[in-house]
């Protein structure tokens, strides 16, 4: 659990965990974290939510496995402020030296692929970087109970822009105490760099060996295309012949089509 010397600090200010919602366009969190900012209503009691006791009760030992993996890991539980935005703030798990970066922790249950608990977590970390002027963050996975896995997420910073730009439109309606507008998810960063083999993937197998056995076929029938658009003259509004024919639509556009029209 948060120290009360943590939670002091958090007040008031979105956080790391908190401006994930605004991200993700989640109504309901959004507005309940609405009405905690404004003072309509306490913080979620998490104390009997046991995801999040899990993994307050391994962060220690998650963190010193790192160390035993020879990274070099400082700053744990330290509270940063954004250095532009003061209602803006992060609790770093710590701050991995390899990386010049924040390491972030997690337990997951361990039945979702690895993509799917990076993209969950994106906000945080993301918001993380900006926070911190970091360009990378360990995101240090325990899945089930399985040792943890490091994967390094890279800043993006239009992903940032708009992280920022929704904090500062939610910390105006809790100033003025006018409930937040629905905002629509934010896609979270791609990272478009694993290779995968799919040789085993039956549909796509049968896709690939579907456009293998026509693609010269394809270029054939477009060729075919291009050439009866080409010889169709320029006053025509229609011409057909041999099971086919194109016509021009008012714009001027040609298409072919099977048949007589």
């Amino acid at each position: 659990m948060l120290s009360p010397t943590q939670m002091k600090q958090r007040e008031g200010k979105l956080t790391a965990s908190r401006i994930a919602c605004l991200m993700t366009g989640n109504k309901a969190k959004i507005h309940q974290l609405w009405l905690e900012l404004t003072g309509q209503s306490e913080p979620e009691d998490l104390s009997h939510v046991w995801a999040v006791r899990l993994g307050e009760a391994t962060e220690t030992l998650h963190l010193d496995w790192l160390e035993l993996l020879k990274f070099t890991i400082t700053q744990r539980g330290h509270f940063m402020v954004h250095p532009k935005h003061d209602w803006l703030g992060v609790t770093l798990d710590g701050w991995c030296s390899e990386i010049d970066g924040p390491v972030e922790v997690k337990h997951v249950g361990g039945r979702e692929p690895l993509e799917v608990i990076i993209e969950r977590y994106q906000p945080q970390v993301q918001c993380q970087m900006e926070v911190t002027g970091a360009s990378e963050c360990m995101l240090s996975v325990i899945m089930g109970a399985s040792a943890p896995i490091q994967e390094t997420i890279e800043r993006d910073e239009a992903y940032a822009a708009e992280l920022i730009k929704r904090g500062q439109q939610f910390m105006e309606c809790v100033r003025t105490m006018r409930p937040p507008v629905d905002l629509p998810a934010a896609p979270a960063p791609v990272d478009a760099t694993k290779v995968y083999d799919y040789s085993l993937n039956n549909t796509w197998t049968v896709n690939a060996t579907e456009w293998l056995d026509n693609k010269d076929a394809a270029k054939i029938c477009e060729d075919a295309k291009a050439t009866l658009k080409a010889i169709v003259p320029a006053d025509a509004k229609k011409v057909y012949g041999h099971g086919v024919y194109i016509s021009r639509s008012r714009n001027g556009a040609l298409s072919l089509r099977e048949g007589t029209g």
